[in-house]
């Protein structure tokens, strides 16, 4: 999701007038220019290119923000000094942008056609690739399946690739788009329109929309959210549309994979946990293996770090709580060269296709393939006395059933107090909650790996028709801080959702059903000495819209009722917490 990007501006902001037409900085020349689509639409961007007259490799970077909120200059400018020609182009009804915006709906053609127009463009030598964070990578992908010829490498940073990991997460609705609208969307649209009833300044809207939003958070039903009415009915749209089907095929395009014929370097940050973590693996696995051309299959590699939906940078090593060392830090812009000179230039350095930060070592990994094939596939059995058996057993813990019971009352969701700048951080004030339930192993005699995609296998049962479970998985220290390896928005299963996304089925309260929650992926060193714990729970909020735990339908309900949850063990309902685990000598 992109509510970080006020964050991420406050780190990047350049002022504007670097982009002045015919502006000269080291021998980088800067014009304005207005790139036309196939409907008479002309969009607004910046061109960067070296002074020297030629024709270089092109590099575009798409964004709804603008230049001075969204944008790097540094990037650019280095680019361009390099060799390349940049253009920051204003998506369609943005800013500079002619046309009306309406998030994602467009970005298919208009990618395919600004990427066209800048390959034949003056200065461009033919070879186009494209960069970006969040939003400005889902566009990248969009262009990407419909194979624009000039286009030969793409490079999407924390971006997810299916609508069923971005705007439903598990069947949850991803409340922070109330966030994205208000903050970066609607201030542009109503000065667009003349709208004066409000302010236009983005800070003070977003200020405002802090303090309040708590409570907005809790309005309801979610489909009368009156603050998005007038600018944003896009909204509206997607809380209509809850199941997975083709009406999503605007901004999904893992079923277009084998359409992609240009390389695609994936990175993402263990706590960037939905919506770039599960599109980046995701991404990787289908281009390796489904992609349209054998360049594409062969050069699309994948970086994962210990990052959340941020820009890495060199100097940034402490994420929250944990400070994970020097080498934590990255030189993107360097990293992104040399991918561009390899797949524009053919100046090509080996590059292993995995690169992975191992958490708790704290050191970078080189590996040929994701996931690891070499990782064991490891249970650990929930059991009483909120135990979890130890990695070595096999079997379940109890021989006689077991269970535990809370209520999960919508009305008082678990709330992730950090969820603006998604980081690790003590989860002890989440665990001493009534309605979440915490699974710990005794401390380990060595030291355990996990690297891969953590799962849970859990019988499960409700008083309700429909309602929610959610897990995290943390490192407890030594010293009792539990810190969660992924962010708080990973792990989640809407019950009605159970058997599939494509279709809604209900529960029977009291019976027990056995269900798996996945998608949880990390890579971490558990020490000697450290513990392993598993949260349970019903809410993530406000990530997710908490259930309101009455079988309706979500978008109209505006009753909340709580629901007793049943979490079983035992030799007859082995729940069990799913680790891949990685033999270490």
């Amino acid at each position: 999701m992109l509510r970080f990007q006020k964050f991420l501006a406050f780190l990047i902001f350049v002022p504007a007038f670097l982009c002045a037409a015919g502006y000269e900085h080291q021998n980088v020349i800067t014009e304005e220019v207005q790139i036309p689509l196939r409907d008479g639409v002309k969009l607004g961007a910046t061109l960067f290119r070296p002074a020297e007259t030629g024709k270089y490799p092109a590099l575009v970077f798409r964004s709804p923000y603008g230049d001075t909120l969204a944008n790097s200059y540094t990037f650019p400018l280095k680019a361009a000094k390099n060799g390349y020609i940049v253009f920051l182009v204003d998506v369609r009804g943005r800013y500079r942008s002619e046309g009306e915006f309406r998030a994602y709906h467009n970005e298919k053609k208009d990618g395919y056609d600004v990427i066209e127009w800048i390959g034949t463009s003056q200065y461009c030598n033919g070879k186009v690739g494209t960069y970006g964070i969040s939003y400005r990578g889902i566009v990248q992908w969009l262009a990407l399946s419909q194979d624009p010829p000039h286009l030969r490498a793409v490079a999407p940073h924390n971006t997810p690739i299916s609508s069923h990991y971005f705007f439903y997460v598990g069947g949850g609705f991803s409340l922070p788009w109330y966030d994205w609208f208000i903050s970066y969307i609607l201030p542009d649209k109503r000065k667009k329109a003349g709208d004066t009833s409000g302010t236009w300044d983005e800070d003070k809207a977003e200020a405002e929309w802090k303090l309040e939003r708590r409570q907005w958070y809790d309005f309801r039903p979610l489909a009368d959210f009156p603050l998005l009415k007038k600018y944003a009915p896009e909204y509206y749209g997607w809380l209509t549309h809850p199941d997975k089907s083709e009406w999503w095929d605007f901004v999904s395009v893992d079923q277009e994979i084998n359409k992609m014929k240009a390389p695609v370097l994936l990175s993402t940050g263990w706590y960037d946990s939905v919506y770039g973590l599960i599109g980046a693996t995701q991404g990787f696995n289908l281009m390796r293996k489904e992609a349209g051309s054998d360049v594409a299959k062969s050069h699309t590699r994948l970086i994962i770090g210990p990052w959340n939906h941020t820009v890495p940078a060199l100097n940034k090593t402490k994420f929250g709580d944990i400070d994970f060392g020097p080498s934590a830090g990255v030189d993107f812009e360097a990293e992104y060269l040399r991918f561009f000179d390899c797949e524009l230039k053919d100046i090509c350095k080996e590059e292993s296709p995995v690169n992975i930060f191992v958490m708790g070592e704290n050191t970078w990994r080189s590996e040929s393939e994701w996931p690891l094939s070499r990782a064991k596939s490891t249970s650990l059995f929930l059991t009483s006395e909120a135990r979890l058996s130890h990695p070595a057993t096999e079997k379940p813990g109890l021989e006689q059933p077991g269970f535990d019971k809370y209520t999960f009352d919508p009305k008082n969701p678990v709330w992730d107090v950090n969820y603006d700048a998604t980081i690790p951080y003590d989860q002890r004030p989440v665990e001493s909650r009534k309605d979440v339930l915490t699974y710990t192993t005794e401390p380990l005699e060595n030291d355990v790996e996990v690297t891969g995609e953590v799962a849970t296998e859990l019988f499960i049962s409700s008083t309700a028709r429909d309602t929610d479970f959610g897990i995290m998985l943390c490192d407890v220290y030594p010293d009792g801080r539990s810190i969660n390896l992924t962010g708080f928005d990973s792990g989640f299963l809407r019950m009605r959702y159970r058997t599939g996304f494509t279709k809604q089925e209900l529960m029977e309260p009291g019976k027990v059903y056995q269900i798996r929650i996945g998608d949880l992926y990390t890579s971490n060193l558990f020490k000697k000495g450290h513990r392993i714990r598993l949260q349970v729970t019903s809410s993530k909020a406000p990530h997710y819209d908490p259930n309101p735990n009455t079988g309706t339908e979500i978008a109209t309900e505006s009753r909340l009722i709580p629901a007793t949850q049943t979490i079983y063990y035992g030799k007859d309902h082995p729940s069990r917490l799913i680790l891949p685990v990685i033999p270490r000598e």
